[in-house]
């Protein structure tokens, strides 16, 4: 424990250089957009693609331990799901990966996700003032609904293949993430479908996820800022 306390005050101190305070939610909000807008790059860089992905990825873990590490509890936590899920992100970003390594990415990323968005969630609801750095925390929590669903359908069409009309290539860079956001926004362009019950059942609840959150969201914003004036 002594080991995480030592850790715990590195990383504060290194919080305080690069993020200029502790949970800053704008560089969380700024490595998901650069993450959303990778295809680009890889489009440019094909032959990249693969160390692209792996640093992009990487760096939104970087940032996204550095919002939920406000605490010791959560800072162990939080970097012990990280490490966890980018190991398993350079490990599993080749073509070639197994089943067993991809499902383990899935599963890690997946937990990291869920984590990030309850910090995010907590920081939300216990903010007593609307800041930037809150509305930023908002967004990100929105589009972490659209990645975590992205690996929700992964997760389906790895046990389940063939879940979805998308082709099977061995690499989903972004095709189900795609799907997810599309879904999550009600755009649903017909690109990609959900072709047996389980993803049927995944795809509704992106859907709802989506609508759900921005109901609740606004009225959280609103009641608060009311209170601030």
């Amino acid at each position: 424990m002594k080991k995480f306390n030592s850790l715990y005050r590195l990383s504060a101190k290194i919080q305080n250089q690069l993020f200029r305070r502790k949970n800053n939610s704008k560089w969380l909000l700024a490595s998901i957009v650069l993450l959303l807008l990778l295809p680009i790059l890889i489009q440019l860089y094909p032959d990249y693609r693969v160390i692209l992905f792996q640093i992009a990825l990487s760096l939104f873990v970087f940032t996204g331990i550095q919002l939920i590490s406000n605490t010791l509890k959560h800072f162990v936590a939080g970097i012990t799901i990280g490490v966890i899920a980018i190991f398993f992100i350079w490990l599993g970003a080749e073509n070639s990966t197994g089943f067993f390594i991809k499902l383990a990415r899935t599963l890690s990323a997946s937990l990291f996700l869920l984590f990030l968005g309850y910090r995010l969630s907590t920081i939300i609801g216990r903010s007593k003032k609307i800041t930037l750095n809150i509305i930023a925390a908002a967004v990100s929590g929105y589009f972490l609904i659209g990645l975590f669903g992205g690996q929700l359908c992964q997760l389906l069409n790895l046990i389940f293949p063939k879940s979805f009309t998308i082709i099977d290539n061995g690499y989903y860079l972004y095709g189900l993430t795609y799907y997810s956001f599309t879904t999550l926004t009600s755009l649903g362009f017909g690109d990609i479908l959900p072709v047996s019950p389980p993803a049927q059942s995944v795809s509704l609840l992106i859907a709802i996820a989506g609508q759900l959150y921005l109901t609740i969201l606004v009225a959280i914003l609103v009641g608060k800022y009311l209170i601030q004036d």
